[in-house]
């Protein structure tokens, strides 16, 4: 799959540095503890670990100042942004690496996982009102209703998808499909003609396989049952399907010159993510993925991050809370067995 494929044109990275305000005297806050949008981060969690505002292109781990990471997304047709969904500082740098693009003078449309094909009526009939704007989105496709985190979060981004007129669409299959797909197979519920489309008709190989499963072990604290596994696997692939199918859809638009996604670092991993089926999909698309990764959330040393990190580049911040994620997760997950057993835990 090509990586960075498309050529910039003279004056974009000049464009994309005018996004990156300066302090305005030698006393204003010091530049290491501001983000690029120049501001401090609002995460505290190791917000003075070195590493944080690091942007690293992978596999080498060079450090590379933000406004040149964005400059090389501009190149590529597709562009993955992650994100830990309740991190703030996540969906701030999300809408930044956007603002960035279309500085760059991209048209991209913005694809996002937490929209769902259930809600695209409501999300065309609302974005097509005149009065539409960032605020009223969340409340027009029943955002509190989703569980995902609350919207003002990821309001930014579409923010600056609606000052740029950029299409948002959605990118996901909704809740109830995905738990049919877990439960009785992908194509019982897409049918056989909505495999292809989605690349769910190529088995991800072995290692792949394999890897997304200890994945997904790893991700839970090793406390989920093994028999949970392969439908939870089931239903990730069928997510990444769905989202690589939108994001073909919507850079086909002819009102756009590529598309954006907006999703969990999980689903723009580059090894069996979202650009594992886009290169299968469209080979000759040039994908580039971005990890936004909270320090010390890889390996606890975010210096050695380029030996695990499987994005293009990775984009290093402080983190929303000193808990250990295991122990949050052991309390979500005795919850999800009083409410369903154990045998329904991969359709959460």
């Amino acid at each position: 799959m090509p990586r960075f494929g498309r050529p910039l044109a003279p004056l974009f990275l000049a464009a994309l540095l005018s996004l990156t305000p300066m302090p305005s005297t030698p006393a204003a806050a010091d530049p290491a503890a501001l983000a690029p949008w120049g501001a401090p981060w609002e995460t505290t969690v190791r917000a003075d670990h070195p590493d944080v505002g690091t942007l690293r292109a992978m596999p080498t781990g060079a450090a590379l100042p933000p406004a040149e990471a964005a400059a090389r997304l501009a190149r590529a047709d597709v562009v993955l942004l992650g994100e830990k969904h309740d991190n703030p500082d996540h969906h701030r740098a999300q809408a930044w690496l956007l603002e960035a693009l279309v500085a760059a003078g991209r048209r991209p449309a913005v694809v996002m996982e937490m929209l769902d094909t259930a809600q695209a009526e409501a999300l065309a009939v609302y974005l097509a009102r005149p009065d539409a704007d960032a605020a009223g989105l969340g409340a027009a496709v029943g955002w509190d209703d989703s569980g995902w985190p609350d919207w003002p979060l990821y309001q930014p981004i579409a923010a600056v998808a609606l000052a740029a007129g950029l299409p948002i669409l959605p990118g996901n299959l909704p809740t109830a499909e995905v738990r049919r797909i877990s439960r009785e197979g992908t194509e019982a519920v897409l049918g056989a003609d909505g495999l292809a489309p989605r690349g769910l008709d190529t088995p991800l190989p072995d290692g792949l396989r394999d890897g997304l499963a200890r994945a997904i072990l790893v991700g839970h604290c090793d406390m989920l049952p093994e028999q949970a596994v392969p439908a939870m696997i089931t239903a990730q692939r069928a997510r990444d399907g769905e989202m690589a199918r939108a994001l073909l859809a919507a850079a086909a638009r002819p009102d756009t010159d590529g598309a954006v996604l907006i999703a969990g670092n999980g689903h723009v991993r580059a090894d069996w993510g979202v650009p594992w089926t886009l290169a299968r999909l469209a080979p000759d698309l040039s994908v580039a993925s971005v990890g936004i990764l909270e320090v010390g959330a890889v390996t606890g040393d975010s210096a050695r991050t380029e030996a695990v990190a499987p994005f293009d580049l990775a984009w290093l911040t402080p983190a929303l809370e000193d808990m250990d994620p295991c122990e949050k997760f052991a309390a979500q997950l005795e919850r999800m067995r009083e409410r369903h057993g154990d045998g329904t835990l991969a359709e959460e």
